[in-house]
């Protein structure tokens, strides 16, 4: 359904300009609509149409007798009512998949591989968001015995994460009692988040009118000592190098504040995990993101994992005036992709 505000002829308009520059990033004029073939309106119409949609906020005007650029309120209208995906083109998508097949069992470095490849077949910055082992289900946890008072704990998680501690205890537990401690803890909690486990473990542990036996008490203490609460995910960033190529980003000061945002991990983690909530692919325009420095870029983001219960995110940051239409089905196929992988190894 159209944008109630805009009549079919500013929509016609409207798209042609949208098109035009994500083509050439340059400033668009009634003349190029004109003979661009997408508007059969006369040039007198689409100058006073572009007037109108000046006035609406769908257009600016960055020089008196320049042409006119889409502001984020025309690419949010075109994304969400204009714009056709174009499908991803089989080569490129056996290609990818060959590719990040290549990429070993261990999920960073097939986070890392896939990063990389969607940056170079984009063009764009590509970042993927690493999975919050709070979030991942607790598969298996082990425990090896290195010394007397010394332990390293194991956590197999969803996914293939895996999480190593080292940790001291008490000098008289032996390797025995470690393995009772992770057989009873393995039964008690597999398929469980980390984040439940832990609850529980300080739920029962906290349990006044519960004496809990020396195996269950031992064995929890012993996970809770392994594994803290506090996390970061990691955030594996490629194609910085890409922004140098867009005219937009030309200027230096520019291109300080799209490096300057990239580089503050604590506001990149807040706008992939909003992403993230929505379990689809998402597109946040500009200053959508409520980061400052990303105001004149557009974020593309699909999660991976289970559906419903995503793991972590695929990101393509780019120029406003990205080709979404075949950005969006690139990120899709990524995201897909990894967790098809995920799902088939772990």
């Amino acid at each position: 359904m159209l944008d109630q505000a805009l009549t079919p002829r500013e929509i016609e308009v409207l798209t042609a300009i949208v098109e035009d520059y994500i083509a050439k990033a340059q400033p668009v004029g009634s003349r190029t609509v004109s003979k661009s073939g997408r508007s059969h309106l006369s040039p007198a119409s689409i100058r006073n149409t572009m007037s109108d949609l000046t006035d609406k906020g769908y257009l600016a005007q960055p020089h008196t007798s320049a042409g006119r650029v889409p502001t984020p309120l025309a690419f949010r209208l075109y994304l969400d009512q204009v714009m056709q995906l174009r499908p991803l083109a089989v080569p490129t998508q056996q290609m990818m998949q060959a590719q990040l097949g290549n990429a070993g069992l261990e999920i960073d470095d097939m986070l890392r591989h896939a990063s990389r490849l969607l940056s170079r077949v984009s063009n764009q910055v590509c970042m993927v968001l690493a999975p919050r082992h709070s979030q991942a289900l607790w598969r298996q946890i082990d425990f090896v015995l290195l010394r007397p008072g010394l332990v390293m704990a194991i956590l197999v998680l969803q996914g293939g994460l895996v999480q190593k501690r080292v940790v001291s205890v008490a000098e008289d537990i032996r390797a025995d009692d470690l393995v009772h401690f992770g057989n009873y803890l393995n039964h008690h909690f597999q398929n469980l988040t980390v984040a439940q486990v832990r609850s529980r473990i300080i739920a029962e542990m906290g349990a006044a009118e519960r004496e809990l036996s020396s195996l269950t008490g031992r064995a929890m203490r012993l996970a809770m000592d392994a594994f803290s609460a506090t996390e970061t995910p990691e955030v594996f960033v490629e194609g910085t190098l890409n922004m140098l190529s867009q005219p937009e980003f030309s200027d230096i000061a520019a291109m300080r504040d799209i490096l300057k945002a990239l580089e503050d991990r604590t506001r990149l983690l807040e706008v992939l995990d909003k992403t993230m909530d929505e379990y689809r692919t998402v597109v946040v325009l500009g200053e959508e993101a409520k980061v400052g420095d990303l105001a004149a870029c557009g974020l593309v983001s699909a999660p991976y994992g289970p559906q419903g219960a995503p793991l972590g995110s695929v990101s393509v940051i780019g120029p406003i005036r990205m080709d979404y239409a075949e950005v969006v089905p690139l990120v899709d196929y990524t995201a897909r992709l990894i967790s098809t992988m995920l799902g088939r190894h772990f």
